[in-house]
């Protein structure tokens, strides 16, 4: 080991100088600017010129174990910054040599210090030395069996895998092992965040949080996890004390199939620092993976979105609640997501989050009426993407409103976007398909709505939607078998209930219609839709005081409440009263409003179709009419 220089006010190599006690670097006597990180990995080098710097000798002087920035990317920044700054070269070093994953060398006379006299005796090369032919045989030995990997050996001594690049993976659901409850949503959080990151990869197929989220608390082995999700590695978070004030954070990659742990890393930090980690840890499980990362993918993989820590707790929580998909829960994510805007007024992922939250059907009975949030909902949308422009979900939230103002084009535009950057975001795949469906382009929405399917396999709202398609399309009984399939996992989700009535009603079995409709609404609350689809059933079987029954109570809603244009088309449609059914119709195209979107696709419409009213009403909505046949095959680049 070189001996460190002595302490000493002026350090001085070729034509710089470093004033330790002006805090100054000077080229010939002029002052040059150099940033401060840089400056004390200067200091660092000048005061142990010869001596090897370790990579983590400078984490801990300059990065504190608390400060989650991307340390490998910070320090070869600082690096590059430095040798500009100096006229260095990595390739050619004059100053600073790199010793590959081990840290940084200065190589130059510091303070006067001499290489050896000219005309010195020197020592014999190395080379040159009797034992180097035997080092050089042994040498090559050595070489030909990294290179033929026998017994493993390469693997072991490089830490690689041997398993090739990974093409699926799933993140487990976080385990918190801190003893608090009130940390649950930091676990689901962390969890919900990570992969999000990695299904920004087109590479990889990674399951939505949701599915595994179903898995929380199962007491079953991983290769059945993984094969129910369809993945090839797992990665298991958790969350534990660490002293006081702070948390460690575990995390490991597993190969399912070999039961081998490909990569494993802690990481101590403060409860509210647990997000900022999280780009750096997808960068090394991607890596550990040997996944394919474009550059777009690795640009935005790279871009950190600083918030302050109450926003983003706030944000996580919001996530927590959102993800348990409840009325209750949803109402309560968006008050979340408002106080993390409140926190934060740029946080474009929260701007995000309130977008799909209120896009989709969504004023989950609580806030606004529905033309107020269609307006709110894209405000939040065009800010997110003002903010961020590379969120999926907020193209994808943008892409529903567009096309609910019938800009078809818009819409389609938004969720081609929105799968480019989230090819594993089932939002925008089952969106998409029902996108597809009311274009009249099945086979297109089928595909999307089996790829929603594939990403989110146990989620039972995901596959409600995907089946949707196939009822749309004349698939009915494989719909019925989705929604049954559904049900026997949660006997209690009310959507499946009433879309499984739906489909009866195709089938024309309107009695067990009728009890769907009456399951969904005691499950779920008798809201608009479901008495309008229930009033329709009661048409059909002929039981027609019944359903006009209903339709007077949609004719008469609550207090400050408009009639549900929408489900009293629907009644009537089923009721065979086509002029009643029109003039609503009519009503709903006036008001742009109603679900018009869905007229050419919804097989309640059907009793209306031949109607010449009807291809006219379709027509001025900018929709494919009805005999135009289906376009084959998915979308270049969306399929998976």
């Amino acid at each position: 080991m070189a001996p460190q220089v002595q302490a000493s006010r002026v350090l001085q190599f070729g034509a710089f100088e470093v004033d330790l006690r002006a805090g100054e670097l000077r080229k010939s006597g002029a002052r040059i600017k150099l940033q401060e990180q840089p400056f004390q990995i200067l200091i660092m080098l000048l005061e142990r010129p010869g001596d090897v710097l370790t990579r983590e000798e400078l984490r801990q002087k300059l990065w504190p174990a608390d400060t989650f920035v991307d340390f490998d990317n910070g320090l070869n920044t600082a690096i590059k910054k430095l040798r500009d700054t100096l006229g260095d070269s990595a390739d050619s070093p004059r100053f600073i040599e790199t010793l590959p994953k081990r840290g940084y060398r200065f190589i130059y006379p510091v303070n006067g210090a001499r290489a050896p006299a000219e005309g010195q005796a020197l020592p014999m090369a190395w080379w040159r030395q009797p034992w180097a032919t035997g080092l050089l045989v042994l040498t090559v030995l050595f070489a030909a069996l990294l290179g033929t990997n026998v017994g493993g050996l390469r693997d072991r001594i490089t830490g690689r895998t041997g398993v090739g690049p990974i093409a699926s993976v799933a993140v487990l659901a976080c385990k918190n092992l801190t003893g608090d409850p009130e940390q649950e949503f930091l676990a689901d959080g962390l969890t919900d965040v990570l992969t999000t990151h990695l299904a920004q990869v087109k590479s990889l197929t990674v399951p939505s949080v949701t599915s595994s989220m179903y898995f929380k608390g199962e007491h079953k082995k991983l290769s059945e996890i993984a094969r129910e999700l369809n993945v090839q590695a797992m990665v298991e978070p958790s969350v534990q004390r660490s002293g006081r004030d702070r948390l460690l954070v575990n995390l490991q990659l597993i190969h399912v199939s070999t039961d081998r742990h490909l990569w494993a890393k802690s990481y101590e930090v403060d409860p509210k620092n647990v997000q900022a980690l999280l780009l750096a840890v997808t960068r090394e499980i991607l890596e550990a993976m040997n996944a394919p990362v474009t550059l777009e993918e690795k640009s935005r993989l790279s871009s950190s979105r600083e918030t302050t820590p109450e926003a983003n707790e706030a944000y996580l929580r919001g996530r927590y609640h959102f993800t348990k998909g409840t009325d209750a829960d949803r109402a309560k994510a968006h008050e979340y997501f408002e106080k993390a805007i409140e926190k934060d007024p740029n946080f474009a992922l929260a701007y995000a989050s309130l977008a799909v939250l209120r896009a989709h059907g969504g004023f989950f009975r609580a806030g606004a009426g529905p033309l107020e949030a269609h307006t709110q909902t894209r405000e939040w949308a065009r800010r997110a993407l003002e903010l961020d422009d590379t969120l999926a979900e907020a193209h994808a939230a943008l892409a529903w409103i567009e096309m609910t103002d019938w800009n078809w084009m818009g819409a389609e535009q938004e969720f081609r976007r929105a799968i480019e950057l989230n090819p594993n975001l089932p939002v925008a795949r089952t969106w998409y398909a029902q996108f597809l469906s009311c274009m009249r382009r099945f086979e297109e929405s089928l595909a999307q709505a089996e790829i929603a399917r594939r990403l989110d396999p146990v989620s039972p709202d995901t596959s409600v939607h995907s089946a949707e398609p196939y009822l749309n399309a004349g698939r009915v009984d494989e719909a019925i078998e989705s929604y049954r399939k559904v049900l026997e996992l949660e006997p209690n989700y009310h959507i499946a209930h009433h879309n499984l009535a739906r489909a009866y009603i195709e089938k024309k079995m309107y009695q067990q219609a009728i009890e769907e409709l009456e399951k969904a609404m005691a499950l779920g609350g008798r809201d608009s839709l479901s008495l309008g689809v229930l009033a329709h059933a009661y048409g059909k079987a002929g039981r027609r005081q019944e359903a006009l029954k209903l339709v007077n109570e949609l004719l008469h809603p609550s207090k400050g409440e408009r009639v549900p244009l929408r489900a009293l088309a629907i009644a009537y449609s089923g009721l065979g009263d086509k002029d009643k059914a029109f003039a609503v119709l009519e009503t709903a195209f006036e008001r742009k409003g109603g679900a018009l979107f869905e007229l050419n696709s919804q097989p309640l419409y059907a009793p209306l179709r031949s109607d010449p009213r009807f291809s006219d009403l379709a027509r001025r909505i900018g929709l494919p009419p009805e005999s135009l046949p289906p376009r084959p095959g998915s979308p270049k680049g969306l399929s998976k």
